[in-house]
């Protein structure tokens, strides 16, 4: 009896453990699941990114003409965000990480604001700005349709989530130190704290994203 009993109770701890390792590698396979966007509360996250969407959208277009300089700048941030709306749909539509997701979301909706916040500022100005995305962005959209699963993640975390906010980072920076146009500077004022948000997080997700490659390649 006391031998059944011993094999009962080793039989109940293993299966225990692996019930708790399931969960462990579940929640390694589909982050967010903790209600986090990397090291962001998803309600923090959300916030943010409400503030952030909200100041862009009470920005004055103002009616004064862009010198050819603020010009160029503002095709600058309208390519660099095309950019990211059209990667952000394309990996809604196939990512099942959550925090991919939330980042995904979040790029799409803040990126519809600016761009309609920069058409606004344009067609006050009289300026046209590109209707339809470069053949960068087209060929890195066409690229995802072929991904999916942690592949896909990990590109668009990296293309997008990183490289891409470093790239506005940088564009934002030189908004406003070097335009003169009042409106213009204001729409880098607003959206730069956001990508700067959205690069520290897009960080936060892809090295978790590394941590639970190499847990389970172990």
């Amino acid at each position: 009896m006391k031998t059944k009993s011993l094999a009962l109770g080793f039989l109940t701890v293993l299966s225990v453990t692996s019930l708790s390792l399931a969960q462990q590698n579940s929640g390694m396979t589909n982050t967010g699941s903790t209600n986090m966007v990397g090291k962001e509360s998803k309600s923090e996250f959300d916030r943010q990114n409400k503030k952030g969407a909200a100041a862009v959208s009470a920005i004055s277009a103002g009616n004064a003409k862009l010198s050819s300089a603020d010009q160029d700048l503002m095709m600058q941030v309208a390519k660099g965000g095309m950019m990211q709306l059209e990667v952000s749909k394309a990996a809604l539509q196939k990512t099942s990480n959550n925090e991919v997701r939330e980042l995904a979301q979040a790029e799409v909706d803040e990126q519809t604001g600016l761009s309609a916040k920069l058409k606004e500022i344009a067609s006050a100005k009289g300026v046209t700005l590109p209707s339809e995305p470069d053949a960068e962005t087209q060929a890195m959209v066409a690229k995802m349709q072929g991904m999916s699963g942690m592949e896909l993640d990990r590109m668009y975390v990296q293309e997008s989530g990183v490289n891409g906010h470093e790239k506005l980072d940088k564009v934002m920076s030189m908004v406003k130190s070097n335009a003169s146009d009042p409106a213009l500077k204001d729409v880098a004022k607003a959206a730069h704290p956001l990508v700067k948000t959205h690069l520290k997080v897009s960080k936060e997700v892809l090295n978790k994203m590394a941590g639970s490659s190499g847990m389970g390649s172990k």
